[in-house]
């Protein structure tokens, strides 16, 4: 294998394939005529490797079919999976395909990497992950190996990416595109971490003996190891990096299976940034069960026209995004009854769908696919509940659709303010999704997972979700956050009720409410609403007495054009604030 090391200031130095080549940005046209350098050298790739396992796989099939009965780890059932689809794609670029013999060779080529840079089982790599290939090979060569992975934000502050730094220790940082290598590299400047350039252009197929020592390797393996780190906003202003184990997503690959029915010609919408807990139900249920994923770049999530025209060329047929994401596509008119006829799923989930702007949605694709709202905290394997709509739901148009009725492999508890089981509170999962905890992180951890000891969920894992929720007939209903309780003229407050209120003012499509302190002065509630329209902040005030009771109308309304994201799509509302020292024009 050609390499070239890259140092870090810590002295540390590692193999590093050239960065002469990266994948471009696919343009959303399908299957170019064109032969690009990349697809001949993953071909002859292909080729070498195949022909000398195949002969081992043929000498060893009968101890291999024994091994794979047992999916105790996901590299296993990736490899299953593998060999069971080898010639349907995996991966479906706009201009070309990469099949799952094909990205099966880019995983051991890059899982032999791995182990030339002497990397352990436990030792933690860090992605900066562009939806190339090969960063999805690379994810599934570290899951092979016990190598847990995080991916890594390259726009986030560089404080912030510090910090995740720190926590994980990342032995290795890799990119995938070439424009973000020296950003990465000053973030690892005072760190034992090296940067490593990823390019397939010297990648060299898997021998025998190679193949070999990374079944072994595999083998080891064990369904409490830790397959991925996902780090969510942390109170404290630390980001918290969330262990998910591969007992947690086996359990939660077989659930998508079943729930959705997902078979080999399912071609999943990866619409999500791979930093984003969203993006584990496209990566794991599609690629773990046979069917294709479709990676978008960002790129088109600011193109609403283009998103879904390549959406609709790529003939996707699952759709997982934030609601916010659906409510601009259908706001500015980019989504159209016709425009995505291949999809059966429409799945969102990550915020509330307000009924009021999901209704939009129905109307398009309620007769043609299913609109299911789903669930579930970072801690607890992405998704842990969902329901599917119907023209039932939306017979009144306040508030927002159940979460439904938890999966078959969680249990669950509701908690009143004393402790004691209720059928208002905060929820608190319990089950094989729900996570090891924080990593390196035991204060926090204890703070929220807790291991029950009461009679019949003895030993058993729980996590405080903070969420609170109302059971009605079995459904669960989302109320507020715990965190988000304010105390306002001698009232407790949640603001998503205010934000409800808001949200049944004419030509209002999101809001959002926020409650700011000025030293010892009392606190003031402040509204946010985003519309199309040219509304008026005094008749929208005028208008809500209606909807709120007077301690809860906003001391100002302030109308914008769009509600600022985060970078995992949720509303900003830390930009929020920020907009009402500014000026008013």
């Amino acid at each position: 294998m050609s390499i070239r090391p890259i140092r870090s200031s810590g002295g540390h130095s590692c193999p590093v394939f050239p960065s002469s080549t990266f994948s471009s940005t696919p343009a959303p046209t399908r299957h170019a005529t064109s032969t690009s350098n990349h697809d001949l050298r993953l071909a002859t790739l292909c080729h070498h490797a195949r022909a000398g396992r195949d002969l081992y796989f043929r000498s060893d099939h009968q101890r291999l079919s024994v091994i794979m009965r047992h999916h105790y780890n996901l590299g296993m059932l990736f490899l299953e999976q593998a060999q069971t689809h080898a010639a349907r794609p995996a991966l479906r670029f706009a201009e070309s395909d990469v099949r799952y013999e094909e990205l099966l060779d880019l995983v051991a080529a890059l899982a032999n990497f791995l182990i030339e840079c002497e990397l352990k089982r436990g030792d933690v790599i860090a992605i900066a992950h562009t939806k190339d290939r090969m960063s999805y090979a690379l994810m599934l060569a570290a899951i092979r190996l016990g190598v847990p992975y995080f991916n890594i934000d390259v726009a986030s502050p560089q404080s912030r990416n510090d910090s995740i730094l720190a926590t994980c220790a990342a032995r290795l940082l890799f990119v995938d595109n070439f424009n973000d290598l020296v950003a990465m590299q000053e973030l690892c400047h005072d760190r034992d971490c090296a940067v490593i350039a990823l390019a397939d252009a010297a990648l060299t197929p898997t021998t025998d003996d190679q193949w070999r020592e990374q079944e072994a390797r595999m083998r080891d393996v064990d369904s409490a190891s830790i397959a991925y780190i996902m780090f969510t906003s942390g109170s404290t202003g630390t980001p918290k990096g969330v262990a998910v184990t591969h007992q947690n997503v086996l359990h939660f690959i077989q659930w998508g299976r079943d729930r959705f029915g997902i078979t080999p010609d399912d071609n999943f919408a990866n619409l999500s940034p791979m930093y984003f807990d969203n993006s584990v139900f496209d990566f794991y249920i599609a690629l773990f069960s046979g069917a294709s994923l479709t990676p978008v770049h960002r790129r088109l999530l600011n193109a609403p026209g283009e998103l879904v025209a390549f959406v609709a060329t790529m003939e996707c047929t699952i759709w997982f995004s934030v609601p916010s994401l659906l409510i601009y596509l259908v706001t500015m008119k980019a989504m159209t009854p016709t425009a995505l006829l291949r999809c059966r799923y429409f799945v969102f989930g990550g915020e509330g769908y307000p009924k009021v702007e999901l209704v939009k949605l129905h109307r398009m694709y309620g007769s043609q696919a299913t609109l299911v709202n789903v669930y579930g905290p970072t801690e607890c394997t992405c998704i842990c509940s969902a329901y599917d709509l119907s023209d039932a739901d939306f017979q009144e148009l306040d508030g927002l659709p159940p979460l439904g009725r938890l999966n078959p492999n969680f249990d669950h508890q509701i908690l009143d303010n004393d402790g004691r089981e209720a059928e208002l509170g905060e929820l608190c999962l319990i089950g094989p999704n729900v996570a090891a905890g924080y990593f390196n992180d035991l204060q926090r951890t204890a703070l929220v997972f807790v291991t029950l000891t009461e009679p019949g969920r003895f030993m058993k894992r729980s996590y405080r979700t903070g969420d609170l929720v109302r059971r009605d007939r079995g459904q669960l209903f989302f109320i507020g956050r715990k965190d988000n309780q304010i105390k306002h003229m001698g009232y407790r407050i949640e603001l998503e009720e205010i934000e409800h209120g808001l949200m049944k003012l004419p030509g209002v499509n999101q809001a959002a409410a926020v409650y700011l302190r000025s030293g010892a002065a009392f606190g003031k509630i402040h509204g946010f609403v985003a519309s199309t329209e040219a509304l008026d902040e005094r008749q929208l005030l005028n208008q809500l007495p209606v909807y709120l009771p007077d301690y809860m109308i906003p001391s100002r309304i302030v109308v914008i054009d769009k509600m600022p994201k985060t970078p995992n799509g949720k509303i900003d509302r830390q930009r929020l604030a920020s907009l009402l020292a500014e000026p008013r024009t």
